[in-house]
């Protein structure tokens, strides 16, 4: 890729809405990234990419395994991690596992859209967790946006309505249980539910927590 070549970006998640609304962030930005592709982990890619932007909403972790997946299609020349968690553990295991960028979602998106170029252009680009000025939060899309749950909450409710334990969560998120606990609690008064089959029902019928699943997610 030569310098006044825009970078080919696909986004990546299990979740539709988030992938809808982090392609609706990039879309903007069409003269500087050009947004190849938006597909599901598991989706055949249908265009040569120089970076799929993988979102960690909802993942158990970051999965070093879909990681090498992604690296691993011809058609997928870099990835880079999408993600609220910043400790040190799980960007050097992303970064083992062959990332080339650990970019946080507190990032305004012009200056995401800077990360990406740097990424293209062969730099290993790791943000901050705090990014500076206006976030890209008021753009981004995720499950349970509508239903008045922050990001936060919605990945605990997301989980939690897999069947996660407290403790499998925050493993999962990097967080103590307390936090997974004011989460959940927070996020019961909102939907309206005392429990969490109560919950799951309800997150179930909901378009915006619609998932569509890896073919090995029974092996999870």
């Amino acid at each position: 890729m030569d310098a006044t070549t825009r970078p080919r970006v696909a986004v990546v998640n299990d979740y539709e809405v988030v992938v809808a609304g982090l392609a609706a962030i990039l879309e903007p930005f069409s003269d500087r990234v050009d947004l190849a592709d938006a597909f599901l982990v598991d989706d055949p890619v249908n265009t040569p990419v120089d970076i799929a932007l993988y979102d960690t909403f909802g993942r158990e972790g970051l999965e070093e395994v879909q990681l090498q997946k992604l690296l691993g299609r011809s058609e997928v020349a870099r990835v880079a991690v999408y993600s609220f968690n910043f400790d040190d553990d799980s960007v050097q295991a992303a970064l083992d596992a062959g990332a080339s960028g650990y970019l946080s979602k507190a990032t305004p998106a012009s200056e995401l859209v800077d990360q990406l170029v740097r990424i293209a252009g062969g730099e290993e680009v790791v943000s901050g967790p705090h990014g500076a000025g206006r976030s890209s939060r008021d753009d981004r899309g995720w499950p349970g946006r509508d239903l008045g749950l922050s990001e936060r909450e919605a990945e605990v409710v997301a989980l939690a309505a897999l069947g996660r334990r407290n403790s499998q969560i925050a493993e999962s998120l990097y967080v103590s249980v307390d936090t997974v606990k004011t989460h959940l609690a927070r996020s019961f008064r909102k939907l309206g539910v005392h429990n969490r089959t109560e919950l799951s029902a309800l997150i179930h019928r909901r378009q915006s927590f619609r998932r569509v699943l890896p073919e090995d997610d029974d092996q999870r």
